[in-house]
């Protein structure tokens, strides 16, 4: 028995396994939090500025290389995008976070509002394991500002 396809469903075939084909990367996991410090939601905004960085973990397996970051907002939460996608790739992952006071008249005045350590991978002493299906508050992220211990 011979099966008669019309044009039209073949082209509507071959269109369907392009697009599924086309995913285009890799499998994203959501990735929000809240950065508190000391203790209190940061109030990113017109003078405070800030993000969060997702640094691959390669000594925990996660071969990453792509860009995963995301800026805080003024209620102190952060969504992590991997390029300019919402998420990130399941792994572990270091975590740093840069956090200053700025004057919008002046691109140069600035004052960092956490230790150091914080925007460095290997001191911050923050990681995270990001998995498909994050419980709510898994990524709050809690830091002192400069002068605390």
């Amino acid at each position: 028995m011979t099966t008669n396809r019309t044009p039209g469903a073949v082209v509507l075939a071959t269109a369907v396994a392009l697009v599924a084909g086309c995913n285009g990367g890799p499998n994203l996991s959501p990735v929000e939090g809240t950065v508190f410090l000391d203790g209190e939601p940061v109030k990113a905004g017109e003078n405070v500025t800030g993000y969060v960085v997702f640094k691959a973990d390669p000594a925990r397996g996660n071969t990453n290389m792509e860009d995963v970051k995301g800026d805080i907002g003024p209620d102190g939460r952060y969504t992590i995008y991997t390029r300019d996608k919402k998420g990130a790739s399941a792994g572990w992952y270091f975590v740093t976070v840069d956090l200053a006071r700025t004057n919008p008249k002046d691109p140069y005045d600035f004052k960092a509002m956490v230790p150091e350590k914080y925007v460095d991978p290997t001191k911050s002493g923050l990681a995270f394991e990001v998995v498909t299906r994050p419980e709510l508050g898994r990524y709050d992220i809690k830091l002192e500002s400069v002068g605390k211990k």
